[in-house]
């Protein structure tokens, strides 16, 4: 059966939706988790299954439909397929003429960025080090709930690498950092700016062998590709920063959904690893929003020191507000386009280490 990627519109009714495509409500209903047919919103992304399509396509294939702003090395970049597979594939002679409403069969091997998820369930991929109660402390869950709802997992074996799920609190909380030990996380948000300093501050980390969080907007990824699989090579942790970097506590439900999943789409399928980390833009949210993200498998993550570097106040005042403010725990936030930041970044790491601070990730602070 093949399957629609469809943008719910105004004046929608799933009624209305199944007898457009020649679905049902209950299919529709089954395929999206939904429970009340009357609560859905313009702007969810819902999955169409059909029998068959008005184009041609194979037997369980997935067709998107074009959305304003897209282009085809964005949908390229959302499905993880190249750009010449789609073009092949639905015989556009030039790409430049795909246009909103526009129906695209995607290659078999598409990754379906907007495939329904099992609300408040994180996918969590275990380093090194872990214990089954290091991510538990981690998450603040108990260690039953993990194993609830990973009944095959040991948790005497945690094998490093291997993804598992953490239900996570309904009423979610914003992180501002770590345990109180003396580790500290260095924060990089990248989303404006072509002065990116990014391979000056990857080999000052390489230096210091130290891995760093990178929060990655949409935009960001879309126009730095090479960048971004730098920065996953060598080793450091990826987050999503939304698409657009909107002010979210503005924005309904159906639409912070659509800024994570886009985003954690091209983080995937750029970098290769799988984000659970949101940094809200701006550092604006409020409870619904939190709640919104948690839902959608992200843990929201703020900050301890804000090095005001995006204002450009000189290399030394971004040091000095870092050091003097230091604390254990503390999570430090950068950008990754100011050319003080990285001129900074060396003096910060020697004066935080005669300070007797190591340096970890974000999620290697959480750690109890």
């Amino acid at each position: 059966m093949q399957q629609i990627i469809y943008t719910i519109q105004p004046n929608d009714t799933l009624y209305k939706i199944a007898h457009l495509y020649g679905s049902t409500i209950d299919a529709i209903m089954d395929t999206n988790k939904i429970t009340n047919p009357n609560l859905i919103s313009p702007g969810t992304i819902i999955l169409i299954p059909v029998e068959e399509e008005d184009i041609a396509a194979l037997p369980g294939s997935l067709i998107y439909t074009v959305q304003p702003g897209d282009t085809l090395y964005i949908i390229s970049l959302l499905f993880g397929v190249s750009s010449q597979s789609i073009l092949k594939l639905n015989n556009i002679d030039n790409p430049s003429l795909i246009y909103p409403g526009m129906k695209i069969v995607m290659p078999k091997e598409a990754r379906n960025p907007f495939q329904p998820i099992e609300p408040g369930l994180i996918k969590y991929t275990i380093l090194p080090d872990d214990t089954i109660y290091k991510v538990a402390g981690r998450f603040a869950v108990s260690v039953q709930s993990i194993l609830n709802v990973n009944p095959e997992l040991d948790p005497l074996r945690l094998m490093p690498g291997k993804e598992i799920l953490i239900s996570i609190p309904k009423n979610a909380v914003a992180i501002y950092k770590g345990f109180p030990k003396k580790k500290v996380a260095l924060t990089f948000d990248a989303t404006y700016g072509d002065n990116n300093q990014v391979n000056k501050l990857l080999k000052t980390l390489s230096d210091n062998k130290i891995k760093a969080t990178f929060f990655l907007s949409g935009i960001w990824l879309i126009n730095f590709p090479p960048l971004v699989r730098a920065i996953a090579a060598e080793g450091h942790e990826i987050g999503n920063h939304s698409h657009t970097h909107p002010h979210m506590t503005l924005m309904s439900s159906a639409e912070v959904d659509n800024q994570v999943m886009r985003t954690d789409a091209l983080i995937s399928n750029i970098s290769g690893s799988s984000p659970y980390l949101f940094r809200p833009p701006y550092g604006e949210y409020n409870q619904a929003m939190l709640n919104n993200i948690s839902s959608l498998g992200y843990v929201s993550i703020m900050w301890t020191i804000d090095s005001l570097d995006w204002k450009s106040p000189g290399v030394d005042q971004i040091t000095s507000r870092i050091v003097n403010n230091i604390e254990p725990g503390a999570i430090i936030l950068m950008h990754q386009s100011s050319s003080q930041t990285s001129e900074a970044l060396p003096d910060i790491i020697y004066k935080l280490k005669e300070k007797g601070y190591d340096f970890g990730t974000v999620t290697q602070l959480l750690n109890a």
